[in-house]
C-alpha cells in the first residue's frame, strides 16, 4: 500500500510499553481519534455505518479506558465498522486478527443464514485443504459463526446489517496473526469438513522468495501474473523483460489477482506506461485535509507516460477478491486506456491512497484513506467490478482443455479465449513450472 506519514499533535513522548503508559489519557485520545477520522477520512460520507450514532455509542466506553494497549483494541474494534481494509490501528500482536486481505485466503458470502465459500485463493493454505467452493461455514477455531461476529464486533449490541457480518467471517477467517487456524464446514454433498491451516500469512510470504513474475505463453497468447509485489522497484525491470519475451504474441493477459499488499505509483506507472504511446489519463483524485472536504477539492488526474519497449496488442486483465490497492488501480488503471476486458470478480476495496497518524502522547498510528479514488469516467474506484465470467453462457467452462491447461482457472481460460485463434495445448512456461 501507498502512504504518506502524518503526526497529530506537536509533543511526541517515548513509551517504554503499551501497558505502562502513565501520560495516557483515554478521553484526549478519543477526542484526537474522532477528530482525525472527521477531518482526514475521504471515505466518510460513504461508509456503511452511522457515524454519528456509532461515536455516541463508544463514547463513554471509550473514555474509561484506562491504558494505551485496551485503548488499541477498542480501536480496533471500531475500525470494524468500516469494512475499509485500509483503515487500520496499531501497533498489533498476536492476540490480533490478520491484516485483510494480505493476511486471508478464504472469502465467504451470506446466503440467507449460511456463510458459504465463494472464493479460495490459488496457492494458499486453504487451496491444498479439503475446503471447496459452495461448502458453507459453521465453525471457526471452534467458534459457531455468531460466537466469530460477537468476537470480532467484541460483543456490541450496535446494530449490525449483514455486510458487517459478513465481514467478520470473513476477518476471522484469516485467523490471528501468524497463527493456524481450524475451520468446519459443511460440504455441498452434506459432509462435515474440518481442516487445520496453516498461517495465512504463510503463503504470501513465501512469494519473497520466488520470482517477480509469472510469465507463460498460453498458444500465441502472452501471460504475465503479479506475487504481491507492487511495491518493489525490482517489478519494473522484470515487467520490461516479460514485455520483451512477449513482444512477438497476439495478446497479452495480466493477472493481478494476487496483489493484496497493494504497492505505490512509482511501480505502477512504467508498467502502465507500455500500453500507451502517448501522455494518458488512467486515474482521477480528491485529497481530504483538516481544510478541506474531498467534495470542495479539484479533481485531480494521474497521467502515465510512454514506456518503451510498447506493446500494441491486445490487452485483457484479470482481478479479484486479492487485488488491493495499487493493484486496484492498476484494474482500473488498464481499463482506462484501453484494455479489451477486465475479467474476474469484486476488487479487495482498499480504500484511497493512506495517510498514517499518531495520536499524541501515545504510540497508537491510525491509517485511513484521505485520498478519494476515481476511475477516469468518473466513477467511484470502489464500484468498479470486472466483468464475471459466469455470466459467459457462451463460454464452455467444462471443455477438456480447460481443465488439463489451467487447472480450473475459468478466468484465465476465459480470457485466453478472448485473445487466441484457437487451443492447441501449447503452453509454454517462461519462468517457472506451471502451477
Amino acid at each position: 500500500m501507498f502512504y504518506r506519514i502524518a503526526t497529530i499533535g506537536f509533543l511526541l513522548v517515548t513509551l517504554m510499553s503499551c501497558a505502562q503508559s502513565p501520560q495516557f489519557d483515554a478521553k484526549a485520545s478519543w477526542q484526537e481519534f474522532v477528530q482525525l477520522v472527521e477531518d482526514n477520512y475521504a471515505y466518510l460520507d460513504t461508509a456503511p455505518v452511522d457515524w454519528p450514532a456509532l461515536k455516541q455509542y463508544y463514547s463513554k466506553q471509550a473514555i474509561a479506558i484506562q491504558s494505551e494497549e485496551e485503548f488499541v483494541d477498542f480501536l480496533q474494534v471500531i475500525k470494524q465498522f468500516f469494512i475499509d481494509p485500509h483503515f487500520n490501528v496499531s501497533p498489533l500482536n498476536s492476540n490480533d486478527f490478520s491484516v485483510t486481505p494480505t493476511g486471508s485466503d478464504i472469502w465467504v458470502a451470506k446466503h440467507a443464514d449460511k456463510f458459504v465459500i465463494e472464493r479460495i485463493k490459488a496457492g494458499s493454505a486453504a487451496s491444498k485443504s479439503k475446503l471447496s467452493v459452495g461448502d458453507t461455514v459453521t465453525n471457526i477455531d471452534g467458534k459457531t459463526i455468531t460466537e466469530v461476529i460477537n468476537t470480532v464486533f467484541n460483543h456490541t449490541t450496535f446494530p449490525l446489517t449483514d455486510n458487517h457480518k459478513v465481514w467478520a467471517v470473513n476477518v476471522a477467517l484469516g485467523g490471528y496473526r501468524n497463527q493456524p487456524r481450524e475451520v468446519s464446514a459443511i460440504a455441498q454433498n452434506g459432509d462435515v469438513v474440518t481442516v487445520n491451516l496453516a498461517p495465512s500469512y504463510e503463503a504470501i510470504n513465501a512469494l519473497k522468495d520466488g520470482p517477480a513474475l509469472v510469465v507463460k505463453e498460453i498458444d500465441d497468447v502472452g501471460y504475465i501474473r503479479f506475487n504481491n509485489n507492487l511495491g518493489d522497484s525490482n517489478t519494473v525491470s522484470a515487467f520490461t523483460r516479460a514485455i520483451e519475451e512477449l513482444a512477438h504474441t497476439k495478446g497479452l493477459v495480466i493477472d493481478l489477482r494476487n496483489t493484496p499488499s497493494g504497492g505505490n505509483t512509482s511501480v505502477a506507472e512504467p508498467i502502465l506506461g507500455h500500453f500507451v504511446d502517448r501522455k494518458t489519463a488512467y486515474q482521477r483524485y480528491q485529497l481530504q485535509t483538516p481544510k478541506q472536504n474531498y467534495q470542495d477539492a479539484t479533481l485531480q488526474t494521474a497521467y502515465v507516460q510512454p514506456t518503451a519497449p510498447h506493446y500494441n496488442k491486445p490487452v485483457v486483465v484479470l482481478a479479484g477478491r486479492w487485488t488491493g490497492s495499487m493493484g486496484e488501480g492498476m484494474t482500473i488503471g488498464f481499463d482506462a486506456i484501453g484494455a479489451k476486458a477486465v475479467v474476474g470478480e469484486p476488487m479487495a476495496d482498499l480504500l484511497g491512497g493512506i495517510s498514517q497518524f499518531t495520536l499524541p502522547n501515545s504510540s497508537i498510528t491510525v491509517e485511513l484513506g484521505f485520498e478519494r479514488l476515481y476511475h477516469v469516467n468518473g466513477s467511484y474506484r470502489e464500484n468498479f467490478v470486472p466483468q464475471s465470467v459466469a455470466n459467459q453462457d457462451a463460454f464452455n467452462h467444462n471443455t477438456p482443455i480447460l481443465n488439463t491447461m489451467f487447472s480450473g482457472d475459468r478466468e484465465l481460460a476465459y480470457a485466453v479465449s478472448m485473445l487466441a485463434d484457437k487451443f492447441t495445448g501449447n503452453f509454454m512456461v517462461k519462468n517457472e513450472t506451471v502451477e
